[in-house]
């Protein structure tokens, strides 16, 4: 009978026949982060066995194999984010803050489930106010760290264990929000997330949404429970767009704003919504999570450690972490600072090549606190001109569609996890955004979360949610005949 030793945690687990060594970590619980879904190409799952670092996804030992693991290449555990962008402006004026404060307060839960990452908000029912904020990765991210991966993962018979992972996650998050604010009483939970997001955590079948025509389950507001507690899941347009993107409309107030606007949410999904005078015009572009530190080597949620800043000087890179703790990766806003430092530095030109001397081993940025070396490689360059070429076509194409031009949209609003933290310019240089939109685009933050706490808040904005929902219609950027050509056009950078 074949053990895995976990040397450092001396605990044995029992091996399967035929089962790898990341598949007895995970039946056991053990959160191995598999970026690629298993393919053995992130490097995400390594662990150190008999001093060499290997692929866990991809070991799988003999049956006279003594197998100890020496050490893990992450980080065992939730992940939390420290910043949830945006959330935390929401608040109320002091007079109502100190009549709250005499009476027991009710509270709601507000969650935005992110393909990579989990923010929550307790939500004061009487006057709006936010109270506290918590977030951390999703742990389905050991499926895969695209919504692609997920659907596979769940049709192959992992529906249940996705469903799992997420729940105990916002079962988590309440439990810690709640200790940050020990006189409320928490009544109800709001959850907003795309459409395979909302699946997964009602365990609902997502075969419809694997294989043309792109069937969801449902797309109306839905009802459920979480340990006893009340739960309501948002409605969504789509199965590209979901109730994640309904509840950006409603933070941004496109039903009422100066159109044409657009709401452009960076997420892993790029999904983007137009405004127009008599209607809604919706798509989803296939950005990846690169954006999010997904799909990067070196890459990692908005976590404490994270390199959230850089500036590249000649080929040096000054780094800021998040809570200013030893560096453990890269997350979306330092990817996006670093490509446009190095471009800017001419260590990478317009088509994305790197320098010869840093296309093997790639670009050094810091040391971890292990002294294992965090380089930026060029297939990360690769990854981020994808997500770039994905938005930029998206949005060229989305306006085409409505029969406008860039010069006629009167705002722009730059959403994601980090979108607060992001530097417009920055995304214009890269070619993220076109150039034409950098005048009118604000970064707003989460407004996933921020619509899911104005949802929760009255009954008018769930009634202004659902007819927005109803003059919105979606396509599907795949169909578009076009969408190939400029695709690839819009891989290079900006010259």
């Amino acid at each position: 009978m074949l053990k895995l030793r976990i040397g450092q945690l001396h605990q044995d687990i029992i091996m399967q026949p035929g089962e790898s060594i990341a598949q007895a970590l995970l039946r056991k619980d053990y959160k191995v982060p598999m970026a690629c879904g298993g393919n053995g190409t992130c490097g995400k799952c390594k662990v150190e066995i008999d001093g060499a670092w290997v692929n866990s996804c991809k070991r799988y030992p003999k049956p006279e194999e003594d197998i100890i693991i020496s050490a893990f290449g992450w980080e065992e555990g939730r992940e939390e984010l420290t910043q949830i962008a945006g959330v935390e402006k929401i608040n109320i004026t002091e007079d109502r803050a100190r009549e709250a404060k005499r009476q027991t307060r009710k509270a709601f839960l507000a969650v935005d489930i992110g393909t990579t990452t989990i923010a929550a908000a307790l939500v004061d029912k009487e006057t709006g106010a936010v109270l506290a904020t918590a977030g951390c990765g999703n742990s389905q991210r050991i499926f895969g760290q695209d919504v692609l991966s997920r659907i596979k993962a769940s049709v192959a018979g992992a529906g249940e264990k996705l469903k799992t992972l997420i729940r105990q996650d916002i079962f988590s998050l309440s439990e810690e929000i709640q200790k940050k604010q020990k006189d409320i009483v928490m009544e109800h939970i709001y959850i907003a997330g795309n459409t395979t997001m909302e699946h997964l955590y009602m365990g609902d079948s997502c075969e419809g949404l694997g294989k043309a025509p792109f069937t969801p389950v449902s797309l109306a507001e839905r009802k459920d429970s979480l340990s006893d507690m009340p739960v309501t899941l948002l409605p969504g347009i789509s199965a590209f767009v979901g109730a994640d993107i309904a509840a950006g409309m409603l933070a941004c107030g496109m039903d009422g704003e100066e159109k044409p606007s657009l709401l452009l949410d960076l997420g892993t999904n790029g999904e983007m919504v137009l405004a127009l005078e008599d209607k809604m015009i919706a798509t989803s572009a296939p950005a990846g999570p690169a954006l999010e530190g997904g799909n990067i080597s070196c890459g990692v949620a908005s976590v404490t450690g994270a390199i959230s800043k850089v500036r590249v000087i000649g080929e040096r890179a000054i780094i800021g972490t998040i809570g200013n703790a030893p560096a453990t990766g890269i997350c979306g806003t330092g990817v996006l600072e670093l490509v446009a430092g190095l471009y800017e530095n001419h260590i990478i030109d317009a088509s994305g090549q790197m320098k010869e001397k840093y296309r093997e081993e790639g670009f050094p940025l810091a040391r971890m606190k292990d002294g294992r070396q965090i380089t930026f490689t060029q297939q990360d360059i690769r990854e981020v001109q994808l997500a770039k070429a994905a938005i930029h076509s998206g949005i060229e194409l989305l306006l085409e569609q409505a029969g406008i031009s860039m010069g006629e949209i009167k705002k722009v609003y730059l959403a994601g996890g980090f979108g607060v933290y992001l530097d417009v310019h920055i995304a214009a240089g890269i070619g993220l955004l076109p150039a034409e939109l950098e005048k009118c685009t604000k970064a707003v933050g989460n407004t996933s979360l921020q619509g899911c706490i104005a949802y929760g808040s009255s009954e008018e904005n769930r009634s202004r949610t659902e007819e927005m929902i109803r003059k919105c219609e979606s396509i599907n950027l795949a169909e578009q005949a076009d969408f190939e050509e400029r695709y690839v056009a819009n891989m290079n950078f900006p010259e």
